[in-house]
This record gives C-alpha cells, structure tokens and sequence, in this order.
C-alpha cells in the first residue's frame, strides 16, 4: 500500500463506514414515513447518531486492522463498537426525552445496524488481506536466531501472505557461514546484521535463545532507526490457550491462565446482556406464565412451586438455585439424576422439562447475580463432588458463573449423565467456552439451545 494511501486509510475507512450506517436510518425513516425529506427532529437526530458512532469508532481505533488479526475479532470489535454506541444513544434519548423518534424507528435502526455494520467490516478486512496477499502494504521481516520456533513464523509468514509480511532470512551466529539452511536463507551472524543496519526491514523478531548481551545490541540498533523489536518466546503457546504479560520493574511475567471474562469490559458487557434479557423474560413471560405454572404444580401434587437447590457457582461458593419443581418431594433429589420414566416425574414436570420451562425461574438467579444467561451448567453440589477428582480440570468450569444454558447444554449434552465420558465431554466444552468467550459465541449459544429445545429433545426428561 503507498504510504499516502495508507495514512489516508482511516480516513477512507470512517468515511466508508459513516456511508453505511447511514443507510439504516435513512431505510428505517422511509418505511416508517414513506418519504426521505427528514423532519426537523429527525435531521438533529442524523446529525448525532453520526456523531456517536464517528467518536466511539475513532477512540476505540476500529480502522487498525492488524496483519494477524482475524475475521472473528473484527466482528467482535464491531459489536463492541455498535454496543457502545446504541447504548450512548439510547441514553440520550431517554435523558432528552426525545419521544418524537419513535421506538419503531429506534428498534429498525438497531436491527439493520448488525447487519450493515458486520458486513462493511468484514468486507473491508477480505479486502485488506487480498491487498496485502498481491503485495500491497507489504513489510519486511528479518528473524535472529534460527530455531524451531523462529522457523515456524518464517514458515507461517510464507504460507499465509495475506499477513503482508515477508521474511527475508535468519541471522544466526550458529549458521553464519551458510548461504541457507534447510531452504531458508541465512543472511549472516548477529554481528553482519549489526554492521548491515536495517533501513529496508519494518519487523525485527529475535529468539528468546539469543544471549542478552546480543540482544542489547539488536535493541540499540533498532532503536537508534526506529525499528520495532518482537521476542519470539520458547514456550509453546498453544499449551496455554490464554495468556498475557504482566511487569513488574524490570521483571516480565507471563500469566498463562488468564481468561476473557477476567477483563473487566468483557464482564460489564456480559452482565449488562444479562440483566436486560433476563429482565425482559421476568417481566413479560415470568409474570403472567408463573401464576398458570404454579397452580397446575400445585394440582397435581403437594409441595411448594418453586424447587429450591444449593449447586455450586462462581469459585465454587454454593447458592440456591431456582427451577419450577417438576417431582413429588423426595429425599434423593440431589443424589439421583433424573432418568427416562422416573417415577418421580409429575405428568406438569414432564412437560416442563421437555420444553425446558423449569429452567425459567433461573432468570431469577441471573438478577441475583449468581448465574448468568450463558455458562457452565451448574451440578447439585453432591453429583459435583462426585466428579471432580475424576474428571481433568474439572473445577475451571467453577472459574465464572454458571448459566441457564451452555456450550455443553447447545451440542446435545443435557439431562441424565449415564457414562464417564458424558461428563468429562461437557468439561471440556464447558473450559473452551470460558477460554473463548466472547458476545457473539453467547449469542449463539443461545440461538442453539432455542434450536435443540425445539427440534431436539431426546435428552429432556
């Protein structure tokens, strides 16, 4: 990419998307309105939704696209963006009482913005990656240090050019008298890429194995042309899964546990989603349906509506946990599974749990605070402990808090657990999704297990 285009592409990619998000409230207005000629509260209204949106996007730097960054972190940085900026605008509405914009209007708006928003990102990053792959806004690379590590970059930059990075060689002491190795140019010692200097190379990667005294001397002389160094580090990262680095003086610590949801923005969006949807069902499905459940409850079989449960949450602290009750009072209820045909099941249980209705009063708990929509499912404490020595990390499950539905529960693991590797399966999908969390993987955890309750009930008994 020339280097005026490439300053000019903030610019361009705002613009672009201003374009786009024009579109919605353009499209919402007419369909409510039939027209195009904006009223006057409404032309005020264009005015700061653009300004809403330009700000949050220009601070939150949407237009960097990074060369290893993929197409679901955009998306997510979308939805960021959009979250943020629907909640500012909603807020001032609200704040002004600008009742004149219609909820109908608001709500269209809102709708098409996920649409138009995810689609300009996304094509605007393929576009930079087939920029990028054709040798537009390429960079140059060089390795120091020629190892396992060090060769599977140069092997990565190679096999996927749309990162624009092109590596040029090794700089190896080790190798220094070799034109290549293994068909990967060597370039020289430390001490020629000293001499050599680096007007023409963007990217300098050492090898951590490279003594500190060289490495001294490659900062220096990156420094000194305002280079950027990179530390390949030795430990296989993919053991990890999530890490970040942390410093303390002059001492670097990499945690290797770390989570999504341990960032604090990630949990203020989780519990906001959370306190408005759970809201939403409480007000306008819990309120009305709750009278009608409760007395079929109770004509059926003596006892209170409401099952009450200690299971185990966040950090393994116990709490109630609420369910319509769907058995006659019995004494095993937190030992026994149900099973298929237990005799403990009421006919009104039978039907709520295979449309999963006993679960509602758990929008409860997520109110509370001490459940959320999505997450692990939360086990009776006894059958928890029963598991925990036995099954591999079994307690990381306990790292956030459980949810009405999970990863497990939306790929077909619910109900009974009859075998081992039943439970240790829902383990290992319920550590991916606290390892991989995000907004748009709630979203469709969700949309999955509205899918399984209707199409797949096997499991529901």
């Amino acid at each position: 990419m020339p280097k005026r285009f490439y300053k000019l592409f903030p610019a361009l990619f705002i613009f672009g998307e201003l374009v786009i998000i024009s579109i919605p409230f353009l499209l919402s207005y007419y369909i409510i309105n039939n027209s195009l000629d904006l009223a006057p509260v409404y032309r005020w209204a264009f005015g700061f939704y653009l300004g809403i949106w330009l700000s949050v996007s220009v601070v939150a730097e949407d237009f960097k696209i990074g060369r290893s960054t993929n197409y679901y972190v955009t998306l997510k940085r979308a939805f960021f963006t959009l979250f943020i900026s629907l909640s500012l605008i909603s807020f001032f509405w609200v704040l002004f009482e600008a009742y004149e914009l219609s909820r109908e209007f608001l709500v269209l708006i809102f709708v098409q913005l996920f649409v138009a928003v995810g689609f300009y990102r996304v094509l605007v990053h393929i576009a930079l990656n087939k920029y990028r792959k054709f040798g537009g806004n390429v960079r140059s690379a060089i390795i120091i240090g020629f190892d396992q590590q060090g060769v599977r970059l140069y092997n990565l930059f190679k096999r996927k050019p749309e990162y624009g990075i092109r590596c040029v060689g090794f700089y190896d002491d080790t190798y220094s008298g070799l034109s290549q190795r293994d068909g990967i140019p060597i370039l020289g010692g430390i001490d020629d890429f000293i001499r050599n200097g680096i007007d023409d190379t963007e990217f300098i990667y050492v090898s951590e194995s490279v003594n500190r005294f060289a490495l001294s001397q490659i900062v220096n002389v990156a420094d000194a042309q305002l280079k950027k160094v990179k530390l390949i580090p030795q430990f296989n990262t993919e053991l990890f899964k999530t890490y970040s680095l942390t410093r303390f003086d002059d001492i670097s610590i990499v945690d290797i546990n770390d989570l999504p949801l341990d960032g604090i923005l990630n949990r203020v969006v989780k519990r906001t989603f959370d306190i408005v949807f759970s809201l939403f069902v409480v007000v306008f499905v819990l309120s009305w349906l709750y009278p009608i459940l409760g007395l079929l409850i109770k004509l059926e079989s003596s006892g209170p509506v409401f099952f009450r449960q200690l299971r185990h949450g966040k950090g393994n602290s116990p709490f109630v946990c609420y369910k319509f009750r769907t058995m006659v009072i019995n004494n095993v209820a937190d030992t026994k599974w149900a099973s298929r045909n237990d005799p403990r099941i009421t006919r009104v249980g039978t039907f709520l749990r295979r449309t999963s209705l006993d679960e509602l009063p758990q929008f409860l708990n997520v109110l509370i605070g001490n459940m959320s929509i999505v997450g692990p499912r939360p086990h009776p404490i006894p059958l928890n402990e029963s598991y925990q020595n036995r099954v591999h990390k079994f307690t990381q499950r306990h790292a956030s808090k459980p949810g009405i539905t999970g990863l497990a529960q939306a790929m077909g693991y619910r109900g009974e657990i009859q075998k081992f590797h039943q439970m240790s399966s829902r383990v290992k999908l319920d550590r991916f999704y606290l390892q991989n969390w995000s907004f748009i993987l709630d979203l469709k955890i969700i949309v999955l297990t509205v899918y399984s309750i209707v199409f797949n009930r096997e499991n529901a008994y």
